[in-house]
């Protein structure tokens, strides 16, 4: 090790680090939906894909990948299985978009899935308390605010973003997302 890697608390960063954290929870989030999920032959992903589509108010492809927080070339590929099995299917919309719909089977997995998940969900809503839940994905809103912000400012750091000088991340509005 050079004496420069000797200054560097890595177990201190590795606690503290928001990505880090984030994405350990993310990954632990996913396993308890998807042990849910299994019985029904779905991942999270594909469930929440379902349940965009079935919500029916995204005008467009782009608008439920933007709602998933993923890019349109994953959408593309996620729609795909789900398409094979029978799921959804394409259908023209008024504006010449193809949109994806919900076959009669995927109207019935939907509201399978919808059961399970009411489940996973409360599972975890007991474990974390009547006001927990709700502190968990307000910290979170806040958190993507904050990098929806830095992202906006093109700003490589804290430093230079003047982050001492951002509004406050408490509202209620997501509207960055």
């Amino acid at each position: 090790m050079t004496s420069t890697l000797d200054t560097i608390d890595f177990v201190h960063m590795g606690r503290t680090c928001l990505g880090h954290a984030a994405r350990r929870t993310a990954n632990l989030l996913t396993r308890h939906y998807n042990r849910h999920m299994a019985p029904l032959g779905l991942e999270l992903t594909q469930c929440q894909l379902l349940a965009a589509i079935a919500d029916g108010s995204a005008n467009s492809a782009s608008e439920i990948a933007r709602f998933l927080g993923i890019d349109r070339s994953t959408l593309a590929r996620n729609l795909k299985p789900l398409e094979a099995v029978g799921l959804i299917t394409r259908q023209d919309s008024a504006n010449r978009r193809v949109l994806p719909v919900l076959t009669p089977a995927g109207e019935e997995k939907v509201v399978a899935i919808h059961k399970t998940w009411k489940v996973a969900q409360a599972d975890l809503c007991n474990l974390l308390g009547p006001d927990g839940g709700e502190a968990v994905r307000a910290h979170m809103s806040a958190l993507r605010k904050a990098v929806h912000i830095l992202e906006q400012s093109g700003a490589p750091d804290a430093t230079s973003s003047g982050i001492n000088k951002m509004p406050s991340l408490q509202s209620k509005d997501d509207s960055h997302e």
